[in-house]
């Protein structure tokens, strides 16, 4: 009896599948990027068919379906987050706007091309068309209770995936460190089979998204050449993996790119991947034996990650690394978050935003470890802090803008900033600024512009005057540097206007027009939580500004010198998700006598500070028109969205104007309006205008295409 029982233990020892004990399955999933979410439809099924999964490895999108299923998001979970997710903002590097500071507010959506450069490591050229900021801090949330460094065989599900050397381009297997930085790092190339086999899969299931080579209909667009230039990077690699699999899966995406995130394509390409799986149902339940388990037999994984209704975190110790140690206690009050205090994900996200959107780090990560109380680590890579800029415009008055800018600093933080901008146009200017933040948050400046104007001036349709000059500004101000919605300056100002020549037809330019500088002191208020600075959806913007001239710091012209107030507020008001209304209210008021004729109330156009600094826009008034002393313009524009990046627009305007702001009411009547179409391009809006008014009484036509600057 002892014998036959040695006998039995050894057997089983050698032959542990006599007793039942089931093989081992890897789950293989191809990169695609938005056609990965199609594994998410084939996981559900495995899931229903009781499917074991043992190991899981992906690239791409595979990665992170892969890496989020191994930490305990089953499909149901992965379903309604690749659902609910902002995918044009996380595959950006953008920051939402609420949270950038003031400055880079005002610098940001004009420039085309931008490129930082240093000293040490000269011109940087982006590696790829983002740095996966977003996409990362994503990953990180995600994977809260997964930060620290681990070999990733002890995940719940383990886990590996498949990135390639940026230096000579051999794959590279991730299978172990920080999980949300393998998940971005890991590049669309199928080379992950052998990795699930190597890791101890038996039984491997293959998703394959690809869609096999295009013809020249398919190539018609950049992301179809993206995926044609993928296919036949990887073409070998994808015959070799798929010769490998136990049960090969290729669901019908055909139509679809690596960027189809739009809501539709993502709910179709999750139901075509629970498709595939289901006419593979047969193949399905033959695997299942095949591991060594019933028919009726669950064998799935029911893992349920915990962090997934996670909001509120309590934060242990803070460190921030990559930055220098007088610069961590100025971070921490940025952030608002205090060591030993209870956060939400959202301050989190706030805290994260903030630092990246000051423009000084190239990537801001996050890490959370511990258990309930959680220790957070900033991780922060500084970029280098000088930049050069480029921007181009083409509208129907100026035709052709090109903006040049190049930012010296001597720290991206914080320090001294040397900032040198030229406009090619038909009113060119050079403005150089030299600014300074000290440890107060404040940034004392300098700066000086020159700029060429030639100009016309009309009188509702005739037009009246031609004006050439040459405009110097010497500048000194001390404002506040890194608040994010509000912005106050006071300032010195030294302005001289040289006029070349003067082509008149109205008496009033002809006596009072001469080469002359003023001395003004200037106060700004500007308070901005637009979300978007072109087609804002929510947030307003409230901006005052008050200037007292004089020409020799004291008076002007032998007496009391003359001032100008003026104020912007301008609401956003949703009506429905595509429907929003845009009130605004604005006016300028001149205060004194003997105005000088370069501060005079401009009207005209839709730009602000076109042509003049103090220009107000007014929709079907064309050309630049001269005003009373006191004008209020009341606004409201009607604007309705078509698709996600196409707007139609009603608009109408009504100003009253005046020599005395008492006597605003009783003063002259204009109106107008007009209709328009806008699209929100990457290069900028693109939008064309049809717009009439009683006061030139003609039908105008604007087109745009570019950022303002």
């Amino acid at each position: 009896m002892r014998y036959i029982l040695s006998v039995l233990i050894v057997f089983c020892l050698i032959c542990p599948d006599t007793l039942g004990q089931r093989k081992k399955v890897g789950v293989v999933l191809s990169g695609g990027g938005a056609k990965g979410v199609a594994h998410i439809g084939v996981l559900k099924v495995l899931e229903e068919a009781g499917i074991p999964i043992d190991y899981i490895s992906g690239t791409s999108m595979g990665a992170i379906v892969g890496g989020l299923y191994a930490v305990g998001y089953n499909a149901k979970a992965l379903d309604s987050l690749v659902r609910m997710q902002n995918w044009p903002f996380l595959l950006s590097d953008k920051v939402y706007r609420f949270n950038q500071p003031f400055t880079e507010k005002e610098s940001n959506e004009k420039y085309l091309i931008s490129l930082s450069f240093s000293q040490e490591k000269g011109l940087s050229v982006p590696a790829g068309f983002v740095s996966g900021q977003n996409i990362y801090n994503l990953f990180s949330e995600l994977t809260i209770g997964f930060h620290d460094s681990i070999p990733f065989r002890d995940l719940p599900i383990p886990f590996a995936c498949v990135s390639a050397n940026m230096i000579d381009g051999k794959e590279v297997v991730m299978d172990k460190g920080i999980l949300p930085l393998a998940m971005r790092a890991s590049m669309a190339i199928p080379g992950a089979v052998d990795v699930a086999k190597n890791m101890g899969a038996e039984i491997t299931i293959g998703v394959d998204l690809s869609t096999g080579l295009k013809d020249e209909k398919g190539l018609d667009n950049i992301m179809g050449i993206v995926d044609q230039l993928t296919a036949f990077m990887g073409m070998k690699s994808y015959e070799n993996n798929k010769a490998m699999v136990d049960l090969y899966m290729n669901p019908d995406l055909k139509g679809f790119t690596a960027a189809s995130f739009t809501a539709e394509a993502i709910d179709t390409m999750i139901q075509r991947g629970e498709r595939v799986a289901r006419a593979n149902w047969d193949k399905i339940m033959a695997l299942k034996k095949q591991i060594g388990l019933e028919p009726d037999e669950d064998a799935a994984p029911h893992l349920e990650n915990r962090f997934l209704e996670t909001d509120t975190l309590i934060i242990g110790k803070i460190s921030i690394e990559g930055v220098k140690e007088k610069d961590e206690k100025w971070i921490q009050r940025q952030i608002g978050i205090k060591e030993f205090s209870v956060i939400t994900m959202d301050d989190l996200h706030k805290a994260i935003s903030f630092l990246y959107g000051t423009g000084a780090f190239a990537n801001v990560n996050y890490a959370l470890n511990g258990d309930q109380i959680y220790d957070l680590t900033l991780r922060l890579k500084e970029k280098p802090a000088s930049s050069l800029n480029l921007g181009f415009r083409f509208d129907s008055e100026e035709m052709a803008s090109i903006l040049l800018n190049t930012t010296l600093s001597h720290r991206a933080l914080r320090g001294s900033r040397l900032s040198i901008t030229g406009r090619l146009n038909k009113n060119p200017y050079v403005l150089v600024d030299y600014s300074f933040g000290s440890n107060m948050l404040r940034k004392l400046g300098v700066s000086y512009m020159f700029k060429y104007n030639d100009i016309n001036l009309y009188d509702k349709k005739d037009k009246v005057d031609n004006i050439t000059f040459s405009y110097h500004r010497g500048d000194l101000n001390l404002s506040d540097i890194y608040f994010r919605n509000f912005k106050f300056q006071l300032g010195l100002r030294y302005e001289y206007f040289n006029y070349k020549s003067v082509l008149y037809n109205t008496d009033y330019i002809a006596e009072n027009l001469k080469s002359q500088g003023f001395a003004s002191y200037y106060a700004l208020a500007h308070f901005d939580t637009y979300d978007k600075k072109y087609f804002p959806d929510k947030g307003m913007s409230f901006r005052a500004d008050y200037s007292l001239y004089t020409d020799n710091m004291v008076n002007y012209d032998g007496h009391a010198p003359f001032s100008a107030l003026s104020a912007d507020f301008e609401p956003t008001v949703r009506l429905t998700r595509r429907v929003y209304l845009l009130p605004a209210l604005y006016g300028r008021v001149l205060i004194g006598r003997d105005i000088a004729i370069p501060y005079l109330n401009y009207v005209g156009g839709e730009v602000a500070g076109r042509y003049m600094n103090q220009q107000l826009p007014f929709y079907g008034i064309h050309n630049l028109q001269v005003f009373d002393n006191s004008v209020v313009v009341g606004r409201l524009q009607l604007r309705y969205r078509l698709g996600m990046r196409h707007y139609i627009t009603l608009t109408g305007n009504y100003a009253k104007q005046s020599e005395s702001f008492f006597d605003i009411l009783k003063g002259d009547d204009v109106w107008g309006g007009g209709a328009g179409y806008a699209y929100n391009s990457i290069i900028g809006p693109i939008s064309v205008t049809f717009d009439m008014s009683n006061w030139d009484q003609k039908l105008g036509v604007y087109f745009n295409l570019g950022y303002y600057f």
